[in-house]
């Protein structure tokens, strides 16, 4: 094909904004590894991406959109004056002018993850399910069938949402930038969904589906939400409370913990152990280099 084949599914230049050293090459995560969870320092080069993730099969020849991604997303993104703020330490300094830039990484690193295509395939699983919680159209289970039979279709569609704009929402969206004084987790699937109060201009598509933010740590002290609803465009800059950054904390290693594609938690060691253990792990070991957690049994 002529392409990468370690395709990164997080972009290094994010994840540059919380290394450790000075060249910006190093990173603290804990990882899963099988039943067990550890925490070292990490090289970035060595992690966030999947072979051949962004590949599919068009005509029976394998086509890659990792290139693609690069020069229509990654690039433009890295290279505006929004993400020169960022890098720089100068969050304070984002404003109105930078919305189409947050808005734009918010949406993007939501839908090109191993999570978000996993979280497809379990919707086509569901939808075929009599059981299932979640009430589906005839329309909804017509195309989540369609889909299961047509893999090669699916995986396409979902090489399509890595490079969409999803501009219809950008005008109404209210984009928020909150400024933790804690420093902030993140994950190899960045961008999440967050829980937060309702609000009636919300848009909730979906029936029974709970009110939420998606979420995005641009740095360790940084957090930029999207809440897509009738809000005319609006923006914040506003300064973050502990507790709030604290329970943010917590909601990511939650999203670590649960999700199998989740495969590492950028974290320094505050609070790591009282977090991890609350979640279904134990601590077994725990020195300055490493600490490892092994999953409770059943859990």
């Amino acid at each position: 094909m002529g392409e990468p084949r370690d395709h990164h599914v997080v972009p290094q230049f994010l994840l540059r904004n919380f290394a450790l050293d000075e060249a910006r090459t190093k990173i603290a995560t804990v990882a899963k590894e099988g039943d067990r969870a550890i925490w070292k320092e990490r090289s970035i080069r060595g992690l966030g991406y999947e072979r051949d993730f962004y590949v599919h099969m068009e005509d029976g020849r394998p086509v890659s959109v990792e290139t693609d991604i690069n020069r229509r997303i990654e690039t433009p993104i890295s290279q505006s004056d929004t993400w020169a703020k960022i890098a720089s330490g100068r969050s304070d300094l984002l404003d109105r002018d930078d919305r189409p830039i947050l808005y734009a990484l918010v949406r993007h690193l939501e839908a090109r993850t191993p999570h978000y295509l996993q979280t497809g395939d379990e919707l086509a699983e569901m939808a075929v399910d009599p059981n299932s919680d979640m009430e589906f159209s005839d329309e909804e289970r017509e195309m989540y069938a369609f889909l299961r039979a047509n893999p090669d279709f699916r995986k396409q569609m979902f090489n399509a949402m890595t490079l969409r704009q999803f501009a219809f929402d950008y005008d109404r969206s209210i984009i928020m930038v909150a400024r933790s004084p804690v420093r902030l987790r993140t994950t190899t699937t960045p961008a999440f969904a967050a829980p937060m109060e309702p609000h009636p201009a919300m848009d909730l598509p979906l029936p029974g589906m709970k009110a939420f933010q998606r979420v995005l740590m641009v740095d360790p002290h940084t957090m930029v939400s999207v809440i897509v609803g009738d809000f005319g465009g609006a923006f914040a800059n506003v300064e973050m409370e502990p507790n709030i950054a604290r329970g943010i904390n917590r909601t990511v290693a939650g999203q670590f913990t649960k999700f199998p594609m989740v495969r590492h938690m950028v974290t320094d060691r505050t609070d790591l152990i009282e977090d991890m253990t609350w979640a279904p792990y134990d601590l077994v070991t725990d020195t300055p280099e490493k600490v490892v957690f092994r999953r409770r049994p059943g859990k």
